[in-house]
Protein backbone atom coordinates (compact mmCIF):
# COMPACT_ATOMS: atom_id res chain seq x y z
CA UNK A 1 0.00 0.00 0.00
CA UNK A 2 1.73 3.13 -1.19
CA UNK A 3 0.37 6.36 0.23
CA UNK A 4 1.73 9.83 -0.36
CA UNK A 5 2.56 12.06 2.61
CA UNK A 6 -0.68 14.04 2.34
CA UNK A 7 -2.69 10.81 2.11
CA UNK A 8 -0.99 9.44 5.22
CA UNK A 9 -1.66 12.58 7.22
CA UNK A 10 -5.26 12.71 6.00
CA UNK A 11 -5.79 9.04 6.92
CA UNK A 12 -4.38 9.63 10.41
CA UNK A 13 -6.49 12.73 10.88
CA UNK A 14 -9.68 10.88 9.94
CA UNK A 15 -8.69 7.90 12.12
CA UNK A 16 -7.96 10.21 15.05
CA UNK A 17 -11.38 11.88 14.66
CA UNK A 18 -13.05 8.45 14.45
CA UNK A 19 -11.34 7.28 17.66
CA UNK A 20 -12.23 10.50 19.47
CA UNK A 21 -15.86 10.06 18.43
CA UNK A 22 -15.86 6.49 19.81
CA UNK A 23 -14.33 7.65 23.09
CA UNK A 24 -16.89 10.48 23.32
CA UNK A 25 -19.65 7.95 22.70
CA UNK A 26 -18.35 5.89 25.66
CA UNK A 27 -18.32 9.05 27.80
CA UNK A 28 -21.87 9.97 26.78
CA UNK A 29 -23.17 6.43 27.36
CA UNK A 30 -21.57 6.17 30.81
CA UNK A 31 -22.84 9.63 31.79
CA UNK A 32 -26.42 8.80 30.76
CA UNK A 33 -26.33 5.38 32.44
CA UNK A 34 -24.92 6.89 35.63
CA UNK A 35 -27.68 9.51 35.72
CA UNK A 36 -30.32 6.84 35.08
CA UNK A 37 -28.97 4.67 37.91
CA UNK A 38 -28.98 7.67 40.27
CA UNK A 39 -32.54 8.52 39.26
CA UNK A 40 -33.52 4.91 39.90
CA UNK A 41 -31.95 5.04 43.36
CA UNK A 42 -33.70 8.31 44.16
CA UNK A 43 -37.11 7.10 42.98
CA UNK A 44 -37.02 3.71 44.69
CA UNK A 45 -40.34 3.48 46.56
CA UNK A 46 -40.18 2.82 50.25
CA UNK A 47 -42.16 -0.33 50.83
CA UNK A 48 -43.38 -2.01 53.96
CA UNK A 49 -40.56 -4.47 53.44
CA UNK A 50 -37.73 -2.10 54.39
CA UNK A 51 -34.99 -4.56 53.42
CA UNK A 52 -36.28 -4.72 49.85
CA UNK A 53 -36.19 -0.92 49.62
CA UNK A 54 -32.67 -0.70 51.00
CA UNK A 55 -31.44 -3.53 48.73
CA UNK A 56 -32.91 -1.83 45.66
CA UNK A 57 -31.29 1.50 46.57
CA UNK A 58 -27.95 -0.19 47.28
CA UNK A 59 -28.04 -1.99 43.93
CA UNK A 60 -28.77 1.29 42.15
CA UNK A 61 -25.87 2.96 43.94
CA UNK A 62 -23.52 0.12 43.00
CA UNK A 63 -24.67 0.38 39.39
CA UNK A 64 -24.13 4.16 39.46
CA UNK A 65 -20.64 3.68 40.91
CA UNK A 66 -19.79 1.16 38.15
CA UNK A 67 -20.86 3.65 35.48
CA UNK A 68 -18.94 6.42 37.25
CA UNK A 69 -15.82 4.26 37.04
CA UNK A 70 -16.44 3.61 33.33
CA UNK A 71 -16.86 7.35 32.82
CA UNK A 72 -13.63 8.08 34.66
CA UNK A 73 -11.72 5.54 32.55
CA UNK A 74 -13.18 6.95 29.31
CA UNK A 75 -12.25 10.52 30.30
CA UNK A 76 -8.72 9.39 31.21
CA UNK A 77 -8.47 7.58 27.84
CA UNK A 78 -9.60 10.71 26.01
CA UNK A 79 -7.13 12.92 27.88
CA UNK A 80 -4.26 10.51 27.26
CA UNK A 81 -5.25 10.22 23.59
CA UNK A 82 -5.37 14.01 23.17
CA UNK A 83 -1.80 14.18 24.49
CA UNK A 84 -0.45 11.97 21.68
CA UNK A 85 0.91 13.62 18.55
CA UNK A 86 -1.05 12.02 15.72
CA UNK A 87 -0.37 14.87 13.30
CA UNK A 88 3.13 13.91 12.26
CA UNK A 89 4.63 11.06 10.30
CA UNK A 90 6.80 8.46 11.97
CA UNK A 91 9.52 6.24 10.52
CA UNK A 92 9.50 3.99 13.59
CA UNK A 93 6.58 2.67 15.59
CA UNK A 94 5.81 4.91 18.53
CA UNK A 95 2.85 6.58 20.24
CA UNK A 96 0.79 8.24 17.50
CA UNK A 97 2.08 6.03 14.69
CA UNK A 98 0.06 3.92 12.30
CA UNK A 99 1.70 0.60 11.43
CA UNK A 100 0.57 -1.34 8.33
CA UNK A 101 1.24 -5.08 8.17
CA UNK A 102 -0.34 -5.76 4.79
CA UNK A 103 -3.43 -7.13 6.55
CA UNK A 104 -4.15 -4.82 9.45
CA UNK A 105 -3.43 -1.30 10.56
CA UNK A 106 -2.17 -0.85 14.11
CA UNK A 107 -2.77 2.59 15.60
CA UNK A 108 -0.71 3.17 18.74
CA UNK A 109 -2.78 5.78 20.50
CA UNK A 110 -5.79 4.48 22.42
CA UNK A 111 -7.06 1.08 23.52
CA UNK A 112 -10.27 0.67 21.55
CA UNK A 113 -9.54 -2.78 20.14
CA UNK A 114 -10.36 -3.86 16.60
CA UNK A 115 -12.24 -1.20 14.64
CA UNK A 116 -13.79 -1.10 11.23
CA UNK A 117 -12.63 2.16 9.68
CA UNK A 118 -13.37 3.14 6.10
CA UNK A 119 -13.74 -0.51 5.14
CA UNK A 120 -10.43 -1.51 6.77
CA UNK A 121 -9.57 -3.23 10.02
CA UNK A 122 -7.62 -1.12 12.48
CA UNK A 123 -6.36 -2.32 15.85
CA UNK A 124 -6.39 0.73 18.12
CA UNK A 125 -3.79 -0.01 20.78
CA UNK A 126 -3.14 1.68 24.08
CA UNK A 127 0.45 2.91 24.30
CA UNK A 128 0.66 0.77 27.46
CA UNK A 129 -0.45 -2.45 25.72
CA UNK A 130 2.07 -5.30 25.38
CA UNK A 131 1.66 -5.25 21.59
CA UNK A 132 2.52 -1.54 21.54
CA UNK A 133 5.69 -2.37 23.46
CA UNK A 134 6.51 -5.11 20.92
CA UNK A 135 6.02 -2.65 18.04
CA UNK A 136 7.77 0.35 19.57
CA UNK A 137 10.99 1.24 17.81
CA UNK A 138 10.37 -1.11 14.87
CA UNK A 139 10.81 0.28 11.35
CA UNK A 140 9.40 -0.55 7.94
CA UNK A 141 10.78 -3.93 6.81
CA UNK A 142 11.16 -5.27 10.35
CA UNK A 143 8.86 -7.85 11.86
CA UNK A 144 7.19 -8.63 15.16
CA UNK A 145 5.55 -11.72 16.61
CA UNK A 146 1.88 -11.89 17.53
CA UNK A 147 0.32 -15.11 18.82
CA UNK A 148 3.24 -17.14 17.47
CA UNK A 149 2.93 -15.60 14.00
CA UNK A 150 5.69 -13.42 12.53
CA UNK A 151 4.26 -10.27 10.95
CA UNK A 152 6.22 -8.02 8.58
CA UNK A 153 5.80 -4.25 8.89
CA UNK A 154 5.21 -2.90 5.39
CA UNK A 155 4.56 0.75 6.26
CA UNK A 156 4.74 3.13 9.21
CA UNK A 157 3.43 6.65 9.31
Amino acid sequence: MALHTTDKLSFKSRLRAHCLALIQQRIDTATAAMAQAQESANSEDKSSAGDKYETGRAMSHIERDNFAYQLSVAIDDRNQFLGIDCERLYDKADNGAVVWSGELFYFIATGLGVLSFEGMKVVALSPKAPLSAALRGKAKGESFTLNGKTILITEIF
